[in-house]
């Protein structure tokens, strides 16, 4: 039951990654000016008449008096947070059924880790709206959510290995070094993001084809970079590809088969425009590659043959 509801709380975390690159990519972000409520009731808006007067003058969702208010924007950006709260609920019975479980203490830490991190979420959320969706505060957002992943993934392998214990071998270092370079790129995307929700608010989502231009270093470093990735990416597959029976390969070629899907979301976005309904799938891929990374490397780390355990 223990180790069903981390799987569980992990998938939700991914498809919140997914909901909020939804958010991110349509201009949902400040669908609701306020926090924990929506235009200060718990049930959004569904039409402007519904909207308290207060919020004509209100900083977040009025312009020059007056009123920004998109129906579909504010459910959307609503939605979004109730899947949220959900995912804290998730954390918390995953938490207990860990304590009330056999599971040794280290997996019990890191569930314990998970719903603290979560909560720190919970506020962050209210940040971001506060800061009317600074860059850098989504980014930070962003590392939280993959850092409950992290604990999540951690929390699953050490409530099924014997052995809870690191152990540093020459075959360490392949999966411990393609992690770091995953690692790089998925800042490298993130500040690429960052810039892309810049010109979202220059060009009021609007003039996409405009954006390829106005990006810097980062975005042409991180396209580049996407080759070593895969290059890094196979040479693990041999490396370790060796060590394992055929069953257990699917955990080696998953970020593979994973990174030319993202280079082709990528290739979509680049000569497309930036399509909102792309941004999405780009951005989950990308987290999970790193999580599936992290995976392969808890793997390696915590059994001297490089035994892997199939979550």
């Amino acid at each position: 039951m223990y180790r069903r509801s981390v799987r569980a709380s992990f998938f939700l975390v991914l498809f919140l990654v997914f909901v909020g690159g939804i958010v991110r990519s349509t201009g949902a972000g400040m669908g609701c000016p306020d926090w924990p409520k929506c235009f200060g009731s718990w049930i959004p808006p569904t039409d402007v008449s519904q909207v308290p007067l207060s919020y004509y003058s209100h900083p977040l969702s009025s312009k020059e008096g007056v009123l920004i208010f998109n129906p579909v924007k504010t459910w959307t950006e609503y939605i979004n947070r109730l899947i949220g709260v959900f995912i804290g609920f998730s954390l918390f019975v995953q938490m207990v059924f860990s304590f009330r479980s056999g599971v040794n203490t280290t997996s019990k830490m890191y569930s314990l880790a998970a719903f603290i991190l979560v909560l720190f979420e919970g506020w962050l959320g209210a940040k971001v709206v506060a800061t009317d969706l600074k860059p850098v505060v989504i980014t930070i957002h962003l590392i939280g959510a993959l850092l409950i992943a992290y604990s999540l993934l951690a929390a699953l392998h050490y409530a099924q290995t014997e052995k809870p214990f690191l152990r540093i071998n020459k075959l360490v270092k392949v999966p411990a070094v393609v992690f770091a370079l995953l690692t790089v790129q998925f800042f490298l995307g993130a500040k690429v993001r960052g810039q892309v929700d810049v010109l979202f608010k220059k060009f009021n989502y609007a003039m996409r084809h405009e954006y390829i231009s106005e990006l810097d270093w980062a975005f042409y470093v991180h396209r580049s970079f996407s080759i070593l990735v895969v290059a890094v990416l196979l040479y693990q597959l041999f490396q370790l590809g060796k060590k394992l029976p055929v069953a257990q390969y699917f955990d080696l070629l998953l970020p593979i088969i994973s990174s030319f899907l993202l280079i082709l979301s990528g290739v979509l976005l680049n000569y497309l425009s930036f399509p909102a309904y792309v941004q999405p799938f780009h951005l989950t891929l990308g987290f999970g590659i790193v999580c599936s990374q992290f995976w392969i490397l808890l793997q390696a780390m915590t059994n001297h043959k490089v035994k892997y355990v199939v979550a």
